[in-house]
C-alpha cells in the first residue's frame, strides 16, 4: 500500500513535488551563498591575521634604522624573519630607503608607488612581485640628526601561499559544515512535507475503502489544519445522502403511483373489448379517458417533482417578476379541456413585484397551485392575486371549493400523502409549490376565509432595494 498515493514525489504537477523543488533550490541558494561569506569571511581573517605578523616584522626592522657617523644604517633583527617564518612556505622579500631613497638593506626591485609621510606611516598593499602575489607593508621611521633626517621606508613584501592554504583549510571546514546543515534542512523539510501530507493521505484512503452507496461521516483522525476539509466532505457527503435518499423515494413511491393507473387503464383497455353494445363502449372510452388523464397529470406531476429537486440545488438565481409569473400560472394552470365554467380574477399591483428565484421553477410551483385549485377544489369561481407586505411578496390563489381540514394542512404539503378523492391525484401540486417556496427562503400558508372558500399562499422575500409603488 502507499503511503502517499496522491502525492507521488516524481509528479511533476504534484504539491509535493514542487514543494521538493522550492525547497532544493532554497537550500542549494541559501548554501552557495553561505559559502561565499564563509570565503570572504576567512579569507579576511587569514589575511588579517598574516598581516600582523608582516607589520611586527616591519616595525622591528624599522626600529633598527639608525644614524651612525653622519649615515644613515640598519641592522634588520633575526627575531622579525624568525617572525615571517611562521608563514611556513611563503618567500620573503623587504627592502630599507634612506630618506633620499637609497637602498640600504634589501631588493633593489622592491620598491612602493608612494612614499611613507607622517601622515601615512603604515600601507598595507596586495601587489606582483618576481612573478608572484605578494602582500606588502610600507613602514615609515623619521629620524633626526648629524647626518640629516627625515623619514626612512621598510617594504617588506611575502608572497600568499600560506594565508591562502589557511583560508581554504577554514573554509574546507566550514564548507562542509554548512554543507552538512543545509543537507539536514533539505532532508527535514521533505519529511516535514511528507508528515503534513499523512492527514490527507488518511482521508484518501478512508474514501478509497468506502463503498458507492457508503454516505455516512467521515471518521478519521485529523489535525486542526485539515478538519475543516473534513467536515466539508461530510457536509457535501451529508447533501449526497439526502439527495440518494430523495431519489430513492421518489423513485419507490413515483413507480407505485404510475403502476396503479397502469394496471387500472391497462384493465379497462381489455374489458373494452367485451363491451357489447355503443353505450357500454362510450362509458368504457370515458373511463380510459379519464385514467389517461389521471395518468398524464401524475406523470406532470412526478416529471416536475423531479425537474425541482434537481433545480433547487444546482442554478443561481435572478430577479423576476412575481407579476408577471403568476399571470403565466394562472393561463397555464387551467386545463383546456375544463369543461364547467369557471369565473377567473387576476388582481396584481401595476409596477413589478421583484423577487431572486429561479422563473421556471417558481412559474412550475405557482402553475401547480393554479391547477390543484381548478381540480381539487373551485366550483366556479378562482382568485389569483399578488401583493407585498413589507419586506415579503405573496401570491394568494383563492378558490370557492371546500378547501383541506386545517388537520390535514401539514399534510397536505408532503407527497404522495393527501387523498384527492375521485378525480384522482398524488398530492405533488401543493407538496411541489411548497418545496420551491422553501428552496426560495420562503413558505407556504393555508387560510379559511371568512366568507368561504379556500386560499393558499405562496410567500416570498423580495429583492434587496426593491419596493412597489
Amino acid at each position: 500500500m502507499k503511503l502517499l498515493p496522491s502525492f507521488d514525489a516524481g509528479a511533476s504537477d504534484s504539491v509535493f513535488g514542487r514543494l521538493r523543488l522550492f525547497f532544493m533550490v532554497v537550500f542549494t541558494v541559501g548554501g552557495v551563498g553561505a559559502l561565499a561569506l564563509a570565503w570572504v569571511f576567512w579569507n579576511t581573517a587569514a589575511n588579517a591575521a598574516y598581516d600582523r605578523l608582516l607589520i611586527s616584522a616591519a616595525v622591528q626592522i624599522a626600529e633598527t634604522i639608525d644614524i651612525e657617523q653622519a649615515r644613515f644604517v640598519v641592522q634588520p633583527p633575526d627575531a622579525a624573519f624568525q617572525t615571517l617564518a611562521l608563514a611556513e612556505g611563503d618567500r620573503l622579500f623587504y627592502a630599507v630607503r634612506d630618506p633620499a631613497g637609497v637602498l640600504l638593506t634589501g631588493d633593489a626591485e622592491l620598491t612602493s608607488d608612494r612614499k611613507t609621510n607622517e601622515a601615512e606611516k603604515l600601507r598595507l598593499d596586495t601587489a606582483r612581485f618576481a612573478g608572484v602575489s605578494v602582500r606588502t607593508v610600507t613602514v615609515g621611521r623619521f629620524l633626526s640628526g648629524p647626518g640629516g633626517e627625515g623619514w626612512c621606508s621598510v617594504i617588506v613584501a611575502q608572497t600568499r601561499d600560506a594565508r591562502n592554504a589557511f583560508a581554504l583549510s577554514l573554509m574546507a571546514k566550514t564548507g562542509m559544515l554548512i554543507v552538512v546543515v543545509a543537507a539536514l534542512g533539505y532532508i527535514g523539510s521533505v519529511a516535514a512535507i511528507r508528515r503534513a501530507f499523512l492527514p490527507l493521505a488518511r482521508i484518501e484512503q478512508v474514501l478509497d475503502s468506502r463503498q458507492p452507496d457508503d454516505m455516512t461521516p467521515l471518521q478519521v483522525e485529523s489535525p486542526r489544519e485539515t478538519q475543516a476539509l473534513v467536515n466539508t466532505i461530510n457536509k457535501v457527503m451529508a447533501r449526497l445522502a439526502n439527495r440518494m435518499i430523495k431519489l430513492e423515494t421518489f423513485t419507490a413511491v413515483a413507480a407505485h403511483q404510475i403502476r396503479t393507473p397502469l394496471a387500472a387503464l391497462t384493465s379497462q383497455v381489455e374489458l373494452l373489448a367485451e363491451d357489447r353494445t355503443a353505450d357500454e363502449r362510450r362509458t368504457r372510452i370515458a373511463r380510459i379517458r379519464d385514467r389517461v388523464m389521471q395518468l398524464g397529470r401524475l406523470t406532470h406531476q412526478l416529471l416536475g417533482h423531479a425537474m425541482i429537486m434537481y433545480r433547487s440545488d444546482s442554478l443561481p438565481y435572478q430577479e423576476v417578476d412575481l407579476v408577471e409569473l403568476a399571470r403565466n400560472a394562472l393561463s397555464e394552470g387551467v386545463p383546456l379541456s375544463l369543461e364547467r365554467d369557471l369565473g377567473m380574477m387576476f388582481d396584481a399591483p401595476a409596477t413589478p413585484v421583484i423577487v431572486m428565484g429561479d422563473p421556471v421553477g417558481l412559474t412550475e410551483g405557482l402553475t401547480n397551485l393554479v391547477n390543484n385549485a381548478v381540480t381539487h377544489g373551485t366550483h366556479s369561481t378562482l382568485n389569483v392575486r399578488v401583493g407585498t407586505a413589507g419586506e415579503e411578496a405573496f401570491v394568494a390563489v383563492f378558490d370557492d371549493g371546500p378547501g383541506i381540514p386545517k388537520e390535514h394542512w401539514e399534510a397536505a404539503v408532503m407527497p404522495f400523502t393527501v387523498a384527492r378523492g375521485a378525480r384522482g391525484g398524488a398530492g405533488l401540486g401543493l407538496s411541489i409549490a411548497s418545496e420551491i417556496a422553501r428552496a426560495h427562503g420562503g413558505r407556504m400558508e393555508f387560510a379559511l376565509p371568512d366568507g368561504g372558500g379556500f386560499e393558499v399562499r405562496m410567500i416570498l422575500r423580495r429583492a434587496a432595494n426593491r419596493e412597489t409603488a
